[in-house]
């Protein structure tokens, strides 16, 4: 993974292809919720399956967007994380929320 910083993802959030970062339509969707300010995603559940409301986000999913849609949702009011990978995908989530 290609490090990126802050104004990278500002300067390409309107026009990412969120299909292409994630490794699936309802993960897609939520990104898509998040980057557009969307009201009814205000909670959030990341895990590494499918199962009573998580989303499921790992291999094929690009954390640093992850990472910066969350951090610049003004909606989300929960967050609750189940899963986090290791290393540079970590990272990237953690930078882009800060």
């Amino acid at each position: 993974m290609e490090h990126r910083d802050y104004n990278y993802y500002e300067a390409h959030a309107a026009d990412v292809n969120l299909e292409e970062i994630t490794s699936s339509a309802q993960n897609a969707k939520n990104l898509q919720q998040l980057r557009d300010g969307d009201p009814t995603l205000s909670h959030l559940m990341l895990g590494r399956g499918v199962w009573g409301g998580y989303s499921y986000f790992g291999v094929g999913d690009d954390f640093g967007w992850l990472g910066y849609f969350i951090g610049r949702s003004q909606c989300l009011r929960e967050l609750r994380i189940y899963y986090l990978p290791e290393g540079k995908e970590g990272h990237a989530f953690m930078e882009g929320i800060a």
